[in-house]
């Protein structure tokens, strides 16, 4: 391998940087980029892999990183949040998406994924679920004071029409959905899941004394 065949290896499995991104920094052309890295059977990233680090490398989004070691309080709102998100939380795709109407729920949801995920605040957005009979501006407002992230970072809301009635009694605030893209973070959290649901599973006797899976 020689010098340069090292350096295109080192931008694309150390500095993460893309076969084009690469070519551009090196005038190359990325079919050159790419015939070196296959003839170094260097692993080829998956899409979201290379989604995920083009948005870190090019775009400078913050990664996320997962807290270590936690405290007992930690362990906790981490147990919470997961099973919020077994329950009520979007498992496929490529984003970390939750819905929910209740401001607690959602307030835990968005302190788990700062202190536990350590997302970083920018890429944590919100989408409110409202009806015509409901101020949207003002819903935003109370989300924006629940969940501490800025206006600025929540899309537009979405106005469910054609329905009958009103809906405030029965969702004063609306639903708001906390949306942050990172498919690693979703298997993550998909992952602790099956974790937590597997460990839950328990044992309990029977009416003849046998033991039998909850």
């Amino acid at each position: 391998m020689n010098k340069g065949e090292k350096k295109i290896i080192s931008l694309y499995t150390f500095s993460k940087l893309s076969e084009q991104q690469i070519a551009e920094k090196l005038l190359l052309s990325p079919a050159q980029v790419r015939r070196i890295i296959r003839k170094n059977h260097i692993p080829k990233r998956s899409i979201s892999e290379a989604i995920r680090y083009l948005h870190i490398t090019k775009y400078k989004k913050k990664p996320f990183e997962i807290k270590k070691s936690l405290t007992p309080a930690e362990e906790k709102l981490k147990l919470a949040a997961v099973m919020l998100y077994w329950g009520e939380g979007t498992k496929g795709g490529n984003t970390v998406a939750l819905h929910n109407s209740h401001p607690t729920l959602i307030a835990i949801f968005v302190q788990f994924l700062r202190e536990i995920c350590g997302v970083h605040p920018s890429r944590l957005h919100a989408t409110l679920h409202a009806y015509p009979d409901h101020n949207a501006e003002s819903l935003k407002r109370y989300w924006s004071k629940i969940t501490r992230i800025p206006l600025a970072q929540f899309h537009r809301p979405y106005i469910h029409r054609n329905t009958k009635g009103s809906y405030k009694k029965k969702s004063q605030y609306g639903t708001v959905a906390i949306v942050y893209s990172d498919m690693k973070l979703l298997e993550i959290i998909n992952a602790w899941i099956a974790e937590y649901s597997a460990t839950l599973i328990k044992r309990r006797p029977s009416s003849d004394g046998r033991a039998t899976h909850l």
